[in-house]
Order: structure tokens, then C-alpha cells, then sequence
């Protein structure tokens, strides 16, 4: 069996192949055969050494997988073999583990995956899910509201923009080139403003007649973040779920109180605070994965490389110039 790890915290070459016997599951568990890894952020954060959820050396890492249910351990229903499943790692004991054609999990921790639902679209799934999270729990914008999603053409950017879309919320997405900025209108954006070319808050008072959106969503963070504050309608909410470009000034209440008047809304949010709510977690990914299966929020494949590739697939990541999910094949 083929696994990628690495021995130390670094670049992507610190990722090596190893082959080892496929494991032989254990009273409860269940080892399923990957058809498909998703490849996302907290991978290149967990082999560089960024991540607070890291487990001990040496780390197979990949939080995403999809494939079906080799063999099964006592304890669990044989009819079970052969069924295809999904893996999310947010619902394992630590964190990694995905980057692997076989994997060991408990039976009671994997998603039962739809005939109309792909592999390699499954490995998109946490995104989905946090998206869920995002539009119906951090936040509750109503259907015809205007909603503004930051780096909208992301992994979880665009599948917030497609769950909103799919909700009747007016959407605006904010993406960094002319090419990104096709894609999310294409994913039902009604408006789309490209960052380097647009000022972002005078075309949102544009789209919205001067009101404001009612919810923005921002994973980006640093210097520019207190304009957001602008761009709110009154009761309205911004939510930060990132810092992709560091945190921003902490004097961010000055800017809430230029506008006290408007009562306005601020939430930090994080999907770790679900770590010890396993029910609310699962359900989350459950409405993922029937809007999935539905056809109604389905992510973009940029490309599909082999499992031995994987030092690749996180250089190709760091570029930014990726548009969609990065799938390895086992």
C-alpha cells in the first residue's frame, strides 16, 4: 500500500512516498479503499507546521477521502464491504490520515455516499459543510438578502456562493483576477467584483442601491478588513471564519462605532468549535451532501493527479492560481 507523509515540517518536498501492507481493521473499524483525496489548505499548513491540530511525527496528512469499504473489523456488519463511503478527518481522533490508498477508520465516522454523488467530487464535501455552517448557523441571512462572499472563487468561497445561491440569496463575490471573476458568476453570482480592478465597497453600495449587504463573509482578514463595516445594512453581520491575510487591526470596534446607530454585527467563527459537538457536525454534512447529491452545489475539478504526485499537487496549490478542487487518484 502507498501512503504520503512527511518526517519534518517544510515545503513540499519534505513529502515522501512509502509503501507499507494494507492494515487490517479492528473490532469496530472498517478500512476503506481510496478512490479519491481531496487536497486543501490545512494539508499545506499541517506540513509546514502552521496548524494547531497537528498529529505527532511522522504525519500522513489529507483531512478528505472517498472510496469504498474494503474490509470490515468484528463488531461490524459485513454487508458493509463494498459500500462506498466518504472520510472527513474532523471526525477521527486527530486530524490526516487521507493521503493513502487504504485507511483505517471507526465504522460509526464515515458518510454513506449516493450513487448520484462522485468520489471525486465527495472530497469536496468539508467545504460544503462549512459553508452549511455559515449560512445557517454563524449567520441566518433570509432568502432575497444580499450576502458578499471575499475570495469567492476558493474552496470554500465558491461553495458558499453556490449553498447561498441555492437559498434565493442576491449574491456578490469578490474574486482576485478577470478569469476567478468568470468563474464565480458562473456559479450564479449576480454580481462579481475583481479585487484588483474594482473598489469593492463602491460597487457593493452599487449592487445594492446604496443599502448594504445584509451578511458578509470573511476569510481573508488583514489590513483592508475594517471596510467591511462600510458595506453593512443596518442589523447586519460580518462574520470572519479566516486570515488568509493575517489578522486585522484589533481597533476594528472603532470602525462598529463610526456606525453605532446601525447595530451592527460582528462574529468570529471557526468549524473547530463543533469538535466537541459531533451531532451538529454530522448533521451539517448530511445537508451537504443531499445538496450535493441534488445537483444543486457541485465543485469545480481543476485537475486530477496521482497519489505519488502529491508534493506537486501542494506547489500547484501555494501558486494560487488554482480554481476548484485538487482530487489525487489513488
Amino acid at each position: 500500500m502507498k501512503s504520503v507523509l512527511f518526517r519534518d515540517y517544510g515545503g513540499p518536498e519534505v513529502l515522501e512516498i512509502v509503501d507499507g501492507p494494507v492494515p487490517e481493521p479492528g473490532p469496530g473499524e472498517i478500512c476503506v479503499r481510496a478512490e479519491a483525496i481531496g487536497v486543501g489548505v490545512p494539508d499545506m499548513l499541517m506540513r509546514s507546521g502552521n496548524y494547531a491540530w497537528i498529529p505527532p511525527l511522522p504525519v500522513v496528512p489529507g483531512n478528505e477521502l472517498a472510496g469504498t469499504v474494503a474490509a470490515v473489523g468484528s463488531g461490524v456488519d459485513a454487508s458493509e464491504v463494498g459500500q462506498r463511503v466518504y472520510v472527513n478527518a474532523r471526525d477521527l481522533s486527530q486530524r490526516g490520515g487521507c493521503y493513502a490508498e487504504y485507511m483505517l477508520v471507526p465504522a460509526s465516522s464515515v458518510f454513506a455516499l449516493p450513487d448520484s454523488l462522485s468520489a471525486e467530487h465527495a472530497v469536496a464535501l468539508g467545504n460544503y459543510q462549512l459553508a452549511w455552517l455559515l449560512l445557517n448557523i454563524a449567520a441566518t441571512p433570509k432568502a432575497g438578502e444580499d450576502v458578499l462572499v471575499h475570495a469567492a472563487a476558493g474552496g470554500v468561497g465558491s461553495a458558499l456562493v453556490q449553498m447561498a445561491c441555492a437559498k434565493d440569496l442576491r449574491v456578490c463575490g469578490v474574486a482576485g483576477s478577470a478569469d476567478k471573476a468568470g468563474y464565480v458568476a458562473g456559479l450564479g453570482a449576480e454580481t462579481v467584483i475583481e479585487r484588483s480592478r474594482d473598489s469593492i465597497s463602491e460597487r457593493v453600495m452599487q449592487s445594492t442601491d446604496g443599502a448594504g449587504v445584509r451578511t458578509i463573509y470573511d476569510a481573508v482578514g488583514g489590513e483592508d478588513f475594517a471596510n467591511n463595516f462600510k458595506m453593512l445594512a443596518p442589523l447586519g453581520t460580518l462574520v470572519m471564519f479566516g486570515y488568509i491575510a493575517g489578522w486585522p487591526d484589533p481597533a476594528i470596534l472603532n470602525s462598529m462605532r463610526e456606525r453605532f446607530g446601525a447595530s451592527l454585527g460582528f462574529r468570529l467563527f471557526s468549524i473547530h468549535v463543533l469538535d466537541e459537538m459531533p451531532e451538529l457536525r454530522r448533521k451539517a454534512m448530511e445537508e451537504a451532501i443531499k445538496v450535493m447529491a441534488a445537483g444543486l452545489a457541485l465543485p469545480r475539478i481543476h485537475t486530477r493527479m496521482p497519489l505519488e504526485e502529491a508534493a506537486e499537487a501542494h506547489r500547484l496549490l501555494e501558486s494560487g492560481a488554482v480554481i476548484g478542487k485538487i482530487v489525487l487518484v489513488p
